[in-house]
């Protein structure tokens, strides 16, 4: 199993991410199997809530990409809501995931 990243990535990732769009007020890396690795902006019991229904949702859309697209890959998802938005960008060894107000 490949290294998760370190807090201190995490932590870089975050002031890059917020520093180009500061709509951004959460991020988390989640683990491959639903769970958070670090959080920013959130609580860890929200955090959790939230990595199991967007782990749910990653695993879903990998499956609609790859029936669709015949050996297409999944790099981003955006949903956008009226009170805000999720980015998520999935990569082998972690998910990243940004929260966004409007």
């Amino acid at each position: 199993m490949p290294a998760m990243p370190k807090r201190e990535i995490f932590e870089r990732i975050i002031q890059n991410i917020t520093s180009k769009f500061p709509d951004v007020y959460a991020a988390l890396f989640i683990s491959p199997e639903g769970f958070p690795i670090n959080t920013w902006g959130v609580s860890l019991e929200r955090a959790e809530e939230i990595s199991a229904l967007l782990s749910a949702l990653i695993g879903k859309t990998w499956e609609i990409v790859r029936g669709v697209k015949e050996g297409g890959e999944l790099s981003f998802i955006q949903i956008q809501t009226n009170l805000g938005g999720i980015r998520i960008a999935p990569q082998e060894e972690f998910i990243l995931v940004t929260l966004t107000r409007t």
